[in-house]
């Protein structure tokens, strides 16, 4: 049974096996294909071949940071509108603006609340397909707000 052609596909990049565990294990509730990289040439090379539909981002890696992959995909005309959500422990101050600069989407800081993760990942999934950048995020920010608030409607008793 082959898979179906629809399923959104999730690059997740870290150079820690650990973490990309942990983020697989998250992403394979959402009924995504999930594919890794190890550090950042490797997710060039992935994204080119793969073109996900959301990709997962560490900023400290070895041979190509996560910064300087963000520009490198922001560059290239088949991926500049490839969402990028930045799951880094780097939470220095300004390490936010740097990553938006670079052109990330959203930033999450490690450690994270995974069902934050998760609202994040759906709302950037269900925006992916629009190819304008500042329309795409303003659909995410109210798709994280409404799934916010459905989340939190279904936890009260």
């Amino acid at each position: 049974m082959g898979s179906p052609v629809n399923r959104r596909k999730v690059l997740v990049v870290d150079d820690d096996p650990g973490m990309r565990e942990v983020l697989e294990s998250i992403l394979v509730t959402e009924n995504v294909e999930v594919c890794t990289a190890v550090d950042g040439k490797d997710a060039v090379q992935k994204t080119l071949a793969l073109k996900p539909d959301l990709i997962l981002l560490d900023v400290g890696m070895p041979k190509l940071s996560g910064l300087t992959f963000c520009k490198a995909i922001r560059a290239g005309a088949q991926t500049r509108n490839t969402p990028i959500i930045i799951v880094t422990s780097l939470t220095a101050k300004g390490r936010l603006e740097e990553c938006m600069e670079a052109g990330a989407d959203d930033f999450v800081g490690k450690p994270f609340q995974v069902e934050d993760l998760l609202i994040r990942i759906r709302a950037m999934l269900k925006t992916a397909d629009v190819s304008d950048h500042v329309e795409r995020l303003n659909q995410y920010i109210i798709a994280v707000h409404d799934l916010r608030e459905r989340a939190t409607n279904n936890a009260k008793p």
